[in-house]
């Protein structure tokens, strides 16, 4: 990646930058007693959410997928190098193929899950799903929709689509580190799979799942190959777990979460992004690079997260303290 060739994405994403919620709105939002009064903070910022309406309907998250989906689309158009936001913006687009899947399995009307992030639009992949064909996407994804077709019309499994689009999922994100060949990029596309190969992990584990289905559900994409993470837990048990992972930053996070008797899926999700955000962390300060935009859309997809808890957990009589617990980080913080 040619470093220069951003200087003047770099100068739009610092005005980008003043857009997203401080410290104090956040502190704001956490403090509010009612949700009235959470929406009456988020009125004053760039999400312009109408209180007397979502008060009614509370259709949050519709306000809050379009704004991010706007600072998507705007970096998309700026940036010389859209695989590098692909990296945060596929999964979305795997999470569309399989809604799109399903339809076609179930024949059913899934369009409300669809969601509009991404390099590649809804109609395109719909196209791609129709006709199993596309020259407008990656051959990987191809790949992914025709073999999901051939799994279920061999066994008429709806939860196909779940499994190959995941899996599929994980191959595309390695294969866009590959091709980046950047050194942060690769240690947090290592993180993102890693640890959700651990929360896999762990919820089929907590469902009594065989050691076929965990071969089928677990990627091989990770740092540490799936008979090899299934192996050593299977006999030696969670803690041994640390020993696969033994050079990686986050080792005495993890270690504190598989010591627990519950272990944590949301901790781990919760320790991805903690992560990413310390490894872009100094981004904000360059001047040239790709970073800053990497860093920029990892804090817009935080902010959402947060303020969909909030909202959320505050309309559910969440405490304060509760909510805390369950935040990730706030720009700038």
């Amino acid at each position: 990646m040619n470093d220069l060739a951003y200087s003047g994405i770099n100068t739009t994403v610092r005005i980008l930058e003043q857009q997203l919620l401080s410290k104090d709105i956040m502190n704001s939002l956490l403090a509010s007693k009612e949700l009235q009064q959470a929406l009456e903070v988020l009125q004053k910022t760039a999400y312009g959410f109408q209180t007397d309406e979502l008060l009614q309907t509370k259709q949050f998250d519709t306000i809050l997928m379009k704004h991010l989906k706007n600072q998507y689309e705007e970096l998309y158009e700026l940036t010389p190098t859209p695989e590098l936001l692909d990296i945060f913006s596929i999964r979305y687009t795997y999470h569309n193929l399989k809604v799109l899947l399903k339809e076609k399995f179930a024949k059913k009307d899934f369009s409300h899950l669809l969601v509009p992030i991404g390099r590649y639009s809804v109609a395109t992949l719909k196209q791609l799903v129709e006709t199993r064909d596309s020259q407008d996407v990656p051959s990987v994804m191809v790949t992914a929709v025709r073999e999901a077709y051939e799994d279920f019309e061999n066994f008429e499994r709806l939860e196909t689509a779940d499994v190959f689009m995941d899996t599929y999922y994980f191959k595309h994100l390695r294969m866009l580190e590959r091709e980046l060949q950047d050194d942060k990029v690769t240690e947090f596309v290592n993180l993102m799979i890693d640890l959700e190969n651990i929360a896999t992990l762990i919820r089929a584990s907590a469902q009594k799942q065989s050691r076929s289905f965990l071969q089928t559900v677990l990627s091989n994409e990770g740092t540490v190959s799936k008979t090899q993470l299934i192996d050593t837990f299977q006999e030696l048990g969670w803690a041994s777990l640390l020993q696969l992972f033994d050079g990686v930053s986050y080792k005495e996070e993890l270690e504190s979460i598989l010591s627990q008797e519950n272990i944590s899926v949301l901790k781990l999700e919760l320790l991805k992004d903690e992560c990413i955000y310390r490894y872009l962390k100094d981004a904000t300060f360059d001047a040239f690079g790709p970073y800053p935009s990497l860093a920029y859309i990892h804090a817009s997809e935080m902010e959402v997260k947060n303020i969909r808890l909030i909202l959320v957990g505050i309309d559910n009589g969440f405490s304060e303290e509760q909510l805390r617990e369950r935040m990730r980080p706030v720009y700038g913080s």
